[in-house]
C-alpha cells in the first residue's frame, strides 16, 4: 500500500492485493491506559487517583481502514476503556457528600468513525517519503460512570452517549523498514477542548509484492478534555496510553 496510517492506535502500509486500486488496513492491539485529573459535577473538584482511586487498565482495540480513489477514505476505530477504584475519602459529587470508603466505576468506550484524504502532490514531491492525509472524524463516547458510598449504598450514576466532531490530521514519515506516523484529532469551543495525539513507530518486517503485508507497531497517545460548566460539569481529564499491535495491510 502506498500509504503510511495513524491513529488512536494501529495502522499500516502495504501493498495492494486482490483489488486493484483499493488498500484496506486491519489491526488489533492492546493499550495500557492512564487516568489523571479532576471532575466538578454539583460540588467538589474531584481527583480521579486521589479520590477516585482510578488506577491504569489495559484494554484491546482494533482499527480498520479503507482506501479507495477520488471518494473520501474511511477509518473505523474501536478504543474501549474501563477504570475502578476504591479509595476512603471524603467528597461532595452529584449534590451529594460522600464519606468512608467509596467504589468508583467509569467506562468511557470510544467509538470512531472517519473520513478522510491523503495529499497525493505531497507524497509524489516527496517520492513516497511523506505521507500526509487529512479529514474530519466523529468519536461517539458510550460513557458510564458510578459512584458507591459502601457504608449506606448511596450511588451517583450518570450515562450517556455523547457525538463529537472533530477535525483530523496526519502524518507518515515512511523509510525501508521503519515509518513513523503521527496522528491528530481535536476540536475547541467556547473554552471547551477535546484534543487526541497518538505517535507509533511501526516496523514492516514482511512485505511481498502482491501480496497481503504484516507489521509490528508500538505507539503512545495522549488524550485530554476540558470541560467549561458543560450541563453542570467542570473537568480537565488526561488519558496517557501506551500500545502495541500487530496487522494486515492488503
Amino acid at each position: 500500500m502506498r500509504k503510511v496510517v495513524f491513529g488512536g492506535a494501529l495502522l499500516f502500509t502495504g501493498s495492494t492485493f486482490a483489488l486493484p486500486l483499493v488498500n484496506i488496513d486491519l489491526s488489533i492491539g492492546a493499550m495500557s491506559h492512564d487516568p489523571s485529573g479532576y471532575v466538578q459535577y454539583q460540588g467538589d473538584k474531584v481527583d480521579l487517583k486521589d479520590d477516585f482511586g482510578l488506577d491504569k487498565k489495559t484494554k484491546p482495540f482494533a482499527r480498520a481502514k479503507i482506501e479507495i480513489p477520488i471518494v473520501p477514505n474511511l477509518y473505523l476505530q474501536y478504543i474501549p476503556m474501563e477504570f475502578k477504584g476504591r479509595k476512603n475519602k471524603s467528597f461532595t459529587y452529584g449534590g451529594y457528600t460522600f464519606t468512608g470508603t467509596v467504589d468508583t466505576k467509569v467506562k468511557v468506550d470510544h467509538y470512531d468513525v472517519g473520513l478522510y484524504y491523503n495529499l497525493p502532490f505531497i507524497g509524489a514531491a516527496t517520492g513516497g517519503l511523506f505521507d500526509p492525509e487529512i479529514g474530519i472524524n466523529v468519536r461517539i463516547l458510550d460513557f458510564e460512570g458510578t459512584v458507591k458510598e459502601l457504608t449506606t449504598s448511596h450511588t451517583e450514576s450518570k450515562s450517556a452517549t455523547i457525538p463529537v466532531p472533530m477535525g483530523y490530521a496526519g502524518l507518515s514519515l515512511n523509510l525501508p523498514y521503519v515509518s513513523l506516523i503521527g496522528e491528530l484529532r481535536g476540536i475547541t469551543y467556547a473554552g471547551n477542548r477535546y484534543y487526541d495525539v497518538t505517535g507509533e513507530v511501526r516496523l514492516k518486517p514482511i512485505s511481498v509484492p502482491g501480496m497481503a503485508s504484516l507489521f509490528i507497531g508500538v505507539g503512545y497517545r495522549y488524550e485530554q478534555l476540558k470541560l467549561d460548566d458543560v450541563s453542570d460539569i467542570n473537568a480537565d481529564l488526561k488519558i496517557k496510553s501506551l500500545f502495541a499491535n500487530v496487522g494486515v495491510s492488503f
